[in-house]
């Protein structure tokens, strides 16, 4: 039986000029001595019970759109996307967005300089 699943939205305009730069601000630094340090926004966001396979970035430039596009266009090849993007009903548009999903816990996602989109399901 599947169960469902958990996606927390973030959305930037302007921030990162490259998909490298979103992954520097959303991935942890490991080290072999002390295993994982959390990343800017790992700590903004207050994520619990990381598994980092879970956190997807996307880049408007790296999906081929020189400029914003709205989030239903952004976020369209991110997993399970067919199954909750439906639910998103911001049109503002943006070049960049973070999708953290379960068994991510997100505990402070409005503590981000992000845009917080929301949380949305899917089954997985």
């Amino acid at each position: 039986m599947t169960e469902a699943g958990v996606v927390h939205v973030f959305l930037s305009r302007g921030r990162f000029p490259s998909f490298e730069d979103i992954r520097e601000y959303v991935d942890p630094e490991w080290s072999e001595n002390e295993g994982a340090t959390p990343s800017a926004f790992m700590a903004e966001a207050g994520i619990a019970e990381l598994e980092p396979m879970c956190v997807e970035a996307v880049h408007a430039r790296d999906e081929g759109h020189c400029a914003p596009v709205v989030p239903e266009v952004l976020l369209r090849g991110a997993s399970y996307a067919d199954q909750w993007l439906s639910q998103v009903e911001s049109t503002e548009p943006a070049d960049a967005a973070i999708c953290v999903f379960a068994p991510n816990v997100v505990t402070t996602p409005h503590g981000t300089a992000l845009h917080y989109l929301g949380r949305f399901t899917y089954r997985a």
